[in-house]
């Protein structure tokens, strides 16, 4: 088990072994309290949010499942 703020900066990597992105948040549903999803930052001050159902693992890494297993298309 982690905690939220030990999930900023872990790097995101697909089941192919892509890398997607670093970890810059975590969004939580605040009335239910859950984890809605994790945010990655990108240059120029772009984000892109990769959904809770889509994460397969978190350890050293967060392994997320993607469409084609080789972007971000969750």
């Amino acid at each position: 088990m982690k905690k939220l703020s030990e999930l900023n900066g872990l790097r995101i990597y697909s089941e192919r072994a892509k890398y997607v992105g670093t970890v810059m948040d975590t969004l939580i549903d605040d009335k239910e309290g859950t984890v809605l999803g994790l945010v990655l930052g990108f240059k120029g001050g772009k984000s892109l949010t990769v959904p809770y159902n889509t994460i397969m693992a978190i350890g050293d890494i967060v392994l997320i499942h993607t469409k084609s297993g080789t972007g971000t298309g969750a």
